[in-house]
C-alpha cells in the first residue's frame, strides 16, 4: 500500500507542475500571437500601398494608349494583383515598342538635312534634331535650355512670338511657309525657310518648325538676277547697234544704189556690156546687203515688239504672200486646202511664209519648180507647217552652221 500511496501522492504535485507548465505556455503563445498579428497588419498595409501604386502606374500607362488623363480612367478596387501585373506588364512591352520606334524617328530626324525643332507654347525647346544643333553652333543640351526667340530673329520680342503663335494656332492643322534668319553661337547669321505647323497631343500644345538652310539659294538667286541684268544691258547694246546698223550703214547702201543707177543712165554707152555688168553686180550686193541690215534689225526686235494676235486664214495669207510673190511660170505651188484657222501675229506671219516661199523659188534650179506648202495637226493646241521645195537644198556638212543660226 505505501507505494500505492506514494505514487497517488506524487500524481498531485506533477499535476500542479503541468499546470504552472501550461499557464506559462499559454502566456507565450499569446505574446508571440501578437507579435505575429502585428507583423500580418504591417504587411497588409505595405500590400495595400503596392496595390495602390499599381493602379496609379496602370492608370498613366491608360493614359498613354487612351490618349486622356488618369483620373479620368477607373480601376476597380476589386482587381486582384495578379491581374494588375500581368496587364501592366502588357503595356510595359507596348511601350518598350513605342520606345523602339521613337529611337528609330529620332535616327532619322538626326540624319536629315533639315533642321527639327519642337517648341512649346511659350517658344521654349522640347526638341530639336542634330542638324539644329550643327548650325546653330549649340549643343543639344544648350538648345533645350533655349527658347526660339534666342536663335530667330525674325521674333524680336514676347509679342511676336505670342502673334506667330495665334496665328498657326487658327490655322491648324494647315501649315505655313516663312523666311528667317537663324543666329549662331559666336553670333553670325544665316538666311533659312521654315515649314511651321501647329499640333496637340494628349492636350499639349506645340510648335513643329522643319527649317531648311537656304544661303546657296539665295547667292544662286543673286546670280540669276546678276546674269537677268547683263542679259537687259546686252539687249539694250543690240537695240542700240540695231539702230546704229539702220542709220549708218543704210544710208552709204542707199547711195550706192542711187550712183550706180545714175550711172548706168547716163554712162550707158561708154560703159559697154562689161560695165554695165560690173554695175548690176554692184546695185545687187549692195541690195542684199540691206536686207541682211534689214534681218538683223527685225531680229533685234523680237520679243520686245507688242503686236497684236488675231484669228487667221493661213490658206488665205499663203495665196497672198504667193501673188504677191509674183513667182515664175516655171514654179508650180500647191497649197493645202485643209490649213487651219489659227490665233496668231499676222505680220509676223506674213513674213514668215514669205520668206521661206521666195527662198523656195529664189534658189531652184529646175526647169520645172515645185513648191508645197501644207501643215499637220499636232494636237494640244500645236500645229507644224513646212514649205517644200525640189531645188538643190543645203549639203549636209553646213547644215550645222546654218540650222544651229
Amino acid at each position: 500500500m505505501i507505494p500505492l500511496i506514494e505514487s497517488i501522492s506524487k500524481s498531485y504535485d506533477h499535476y500542479e507542475e503541468d499546470r504552472l507548465l501550461l499557464e506559462r505556455s499559454m502566456d507565450i503563445s499569446s505574446e508571440e500571437l501578437q507579435e505575429s498579428n502585428a507583423l500580418l497588419r504591417k504587411d497588409a498595409e505595405k500590400q495595400s500601398k503596392i496595390l495602390d501604386q499599381l493602379k496609379v502606374s496602370l492608370r498613366t500607362l491608360l493614359s498613354l494608349e487612351l490618349g486622356r488623363e488618369g483620373d479620368e480612367i477607373r480601376v476597380d478596387d476589386d482587381d486582384d494583383i495578379l491581374n494588375l501585373t500581368n496587364y501592366i506588364q502588357t503595356q510595359s512591352n507596348r511601350i518598350r515598342s513605342v520606345e523602339q520606334e521613337l529611337l528609330l524617328v529620332k535616327h532619322l530626324l538626326d540624319q536629315s538635312d533639315d533642321s527639327f525643332q519642337v517648341a512649346d507654347k511659350e517658344g521654349n525647346f522640347i526638341f530639336v534634331n542634330k542638324e539644329c544643333a550643327r548650325r546653330t553652333s549649340f549643343t543639344r543640351e544648350q538648345l533645350l535650355k533655349m527658347n526660339v526667340m534666342d536663335i530667330e530673329k525674325v521674333f524680336e520680342t514676347k509679342e511676336d512670338w505670342n502673334r506667330h503663335y495665334e496665328e498657326l494656332r487658327a490655322m491648324a492643322p494647315q501649315s505655313i511657309i516663312i523666311n528667317g534668319v537663324n543666329v549662331r553661337k559666336d553670333g553670325s547669321s544665316f538666311p533659312v525657310e521654315v515649314n511651321v505647323k501647329f499640333v496637340e497631343v494628349n492636350g499639349k500644345e506645340m510648335v513643329v518648325a522643319v527649317s531648311r538652310d537656304i544661303t546657296e539659294r539665295q547667292k544662286e538667286e543673286e546670280k540669276r538676277k546678276q546674269l537677268i541684268r547683263q542679259l537687259k544691258n546686252a539687249n539694250d547694246e543690240l537695240k542700240e547697234f540695231a539702230y546704229v546698223v539702220s542709220h549708218d550703214l543704210k544710208a552709204p547702201l542707199r547711195g550706192i544704189s542711187t550712183l550706180s543707177d545714175w550711172l548706168l543712165m547716163d554712162y550707158e554707152e561708154v560703159l559697154g556690156d562689161a560695165g554695165k555688168e560690173h554695175l548690176l553686180h554692184i546695185k545687187k550686193r549692195s541690195g542684199k546687203l540691206h536686207e541682211l541690215i534689214e534681218g538683223i534689225l527685225q531680229y533685234s526686235r523680237i520679243g520686245r515688239e507688242k503686236t497684236l494676235t488675231t484669228a487667221i486664214n493661213l490658206r488665205e495669207l499663203v495665196e497672198e504672200v504667193v501673188e504677191s510673190l509674183a513667182l515664175p511660170e516655171h514654179i508650180k505651188v500647191v497649197i493645202d486646202k485643209d490649213l487651219p484657222i489659227i490665233e496668231n501675229e499676222a505680220i509676223r506671219m506674213h513674213q514668215l511664209f514669205q520668206n521661206l516661199i521666195s527662198n523656195a523659188f529664189k534658189y531652184n534650179d529646175k526647169k520645172e519648180g515645185l513648191i508645197e506648202i501644207n501643215g499637220e495637226d499636232m494636237g494640244n493646241g500645236f500645229w507644224e507647217f513646212y514649205v517644200k521645195d525640189n531645188g538643190p537644198g543645203i549639203d549636209e556638212k553646213y547644215h550645222d552652221k546654218i540650222f544651229k543660226i
